[in-house]
């Protein structure tokens, strides 16, 4: 028996840099995994199998089984328990947590002996997100996600997850996206991030896709205006629809009243290290 877990993600900078040839969006953000998660358990079996608590349609799980089995030639089954536990539709990363957490967990169950260097051409034939998921790193993630450098993680206390409930679609997302004047520079960002003056970065950072989020989706768009009567610099993650707020040292009493008073459910986590 092999349990993995699949870590979720939030994107503390995002920035659109246009559309590709390939249909993708060409991105550069700043991205930091966090100690929500998913839990995979993998069993061998002559058959393949997927139990979950939460039912998905056209999991990610069992395309990732089925890929790893015909490209390596596996003729072994896998009995597989998913505890889903981040939200779907949210923006943090669940799907291409559970491929990559997969990945992983496949690799170990059925001896294929790979390091995580060779299964980095899996995560990206797989998904955007899942070379970041695989390694669970704070990091410049580029390209249409399948590219990376590892960052320093911020001393961040705690991290403030509301999620509406909403299930945003990222393809919807994209397709409705417009650029707007840019008057921020993403590298500017990165540079403030490096040189951790983290006061300039957090005062700057920003989402690209949260407008269009915001504007398709009007529910959300409601939801983000009860988050600014508890702190203002809330911000949203990937394509939504969850927002998350930062906690560096302990929040003021202010801070524990509102949110206490705006009777909103939370998670509260930390970023993984």
């Amino acid at each position: 028996m092999i349990t993995e877990n699949a870590y979720a993600k939030i994107n503390l900078a995002l920035d659109v840099v246009g559309q590709r040839e390939d249909g993708y969006h060409e991105l550069k953000m700043i991205m930091l995994p966090i100690e929500l998660h998913d839990v995979i358990v993998f069993e061998k079996s002559d058959h393949i199998e997927l139990k979950s608590n939460i039912d998905i349609e056209n999991n990610a799980i069992l395309k990732t089984v089925h890929y790893m089995k015909d490209k390596y030639r596996v003729n072994q089954g896998v009995s597989i328990k998913l505890d889903k536990r981040i939200p779907i539709g949210a923006g943090l990363g669940g799907g291409s947590a559970d491929i990559s957490a997969t990945l992983r967990g496949l690799n170990q169950l059925w001896g294929l002996n790979l390091d995580l260097k060779a299964l980095e051409i899996d995560a990206n034939y797989l998904g955007s997100d899942t070379l970041f998921c695989l390694y669970n790193r704070c990091a410049y993630v580029f390209g249409r996600g399948d590219k990376l450098k590892f960052l320093e993680t911020p001393p961040i206390k705690h991290i403030y997850l509301f999620n509406p409930g909403i299930e945003v679609s990222t393809k919807v997302i994209f397709n409705a996206y417009k650029a707007l004047p840019k008057y921020r520079k993403f590298e500017n960002l990165l540079k403030y991030f490096t040189d951790k003056n983290y006061e300039k970065f957090f005062k700057y950072t920003y989402n690209d896709l949260s407008k269009t989020v915001e504007n398709t989706y009007e529910n959300v768009k409601k939801y983000k205006k009860i988050i600014d009567k508890i702190d203002k610099n809330a911000y949203m993650t990937g394509s939504g629809s969850t927002y998350f707020l930062l906690e560096f040292n302990e929040n003021s009493a202010d801070f524990y009243d509102k949110l206490r008073k705006s009777e909103i459910k939370y998670i509260k986590t930390t970023p993984k290290l």
